[in-house]
């Protein structure tokens, strides 16, 4: 089992987040109309009419899920672009390669249905490895109070562990997938073969990044608190003043912590994963000369 020096890819990590602030566009998305005729329902006294309010109530809701998936779909996009620029960039940087958010970019957009079939499939396994338990669980608390609340104490802590398990898997099988160019069957594999051969600086770096996470908010919650406090004293004088200046003074802090954040955390994970890697690398370069490996930024599988 490696023994990886995690504090100094940690810090390592953080500085080269905050040196390549270009990055910042897509750590912000790697961490998840006006006009039109107006609503009648009737005039003076005359009651609105049921079936006009049934029908207007089902196009709102039919417009809010229209609005919500179109944003989803257009995040979710921006997240896989995102993602693979991130892994792409970081890599080139650390092997002394040429990286841009342009490159990065280009990459992605080669690299997108992979990433995108890696990432809906994480989903769909996190939903059904929690939504089978949990519905379990309601069951037999519906049957019984005590058992059922046996049944969460237990159900909780697995679940937990499964997701860490399945969220730690797949940040590798995204490196494989960018870094080694595997199929999205074949990277889940490998990164569930390395997580299990790995376990130790696995659990650690998750563990560590998840209690820096929880520091980082909590700060940022406090500056926001503090910063907040004029935004608050003029909301009783103006609201309008009050809206603006969270516009241009709240809201940058917390996308640009944001930015910086998930930017830091990409790099981390992918670092860890070349870090983890180095010896495969090392032995597939002495065994054949001609192949460079992953570890060069001119590797065949960036063509």
């Amino acid at each position: 089992m490696t023994n990886l020096p995690i504090s100094d890819l940690i810090r390592n990590s953080f500085s080269l987040a905050w040196r390549y602030k270009y990055l910042w566009l897509f750590g912000l998305f790697a961490a998840g109309g006006s006009g039109g005729p107006g609503l009648n329902l009737g005039g003076g006294d005359t009651p609105p009419d049921p079936e006009t309010i049934r029908a207007w109530f089902l196009a709102a809701i039919a417009m809010i899920l229209l609005v919500g998936l179109v944003l989803g779909t257009i995040v979710l996009i921006l997240h896989v672009i995102s993602k693979t620029g991130l892994i792409y960039n970081v890599y080139q940087i650390d092997a002394g390669g040429a990286h841009s958010l342009s490159a990065g970019w280009d990459f992605a957009r080669r690299r997108f249905w992979p990433m995108m079939g890696l990432t809906l499939l994480q989903v769909c396994v996190i939903f059904f490895i929690v939504f089978v338990p949990v519905l379990a669980g309601a069951l037999i608390f519906a049957a019984s109070t005590p058992l059922g609340i046996l049944a969460f104490m237990l159900i909780i802590p697995l679940c937990l562990g499964l997701v860490m398990g399945i969220l730690v898997t797949w940040t590798y099988a995204e490196r494989f997938l960018i870094l080694e160019s595997r199929r999205v069957t074949e990277a889940i594999a490998d990164g569930w073969s390395l997580l299990k051969t790995e376990w130790r600086p696995s659990i650690i770096t998750f563990l560590a990044e998840i209690g820096i996470v929880i520091g980082a908010i909590m700060v940022l919650w406090i500056v926001g608190l503090v910063t907040a406090l004029p935004a608050i004293a003029l909301w009783p004088v103006s609201k309008l003043f009050a809206i603006i200046y969270g516009a241009f003074i709240l809201v940058p802090i917390f996308v640009v912590s944001s930015a910086y954040l998930g930017t830091f955390r990409s790099a981390l994970w992918t670092r860890v994963f070349l870090a983890l890697r180095a010896p495969a690398y090392a032995a597939a370069q002495t065994a054949a000369p001609e192949n460079l490996g992953p570890a060069q930024p001119s590797s065949p599988m960036f063509e």
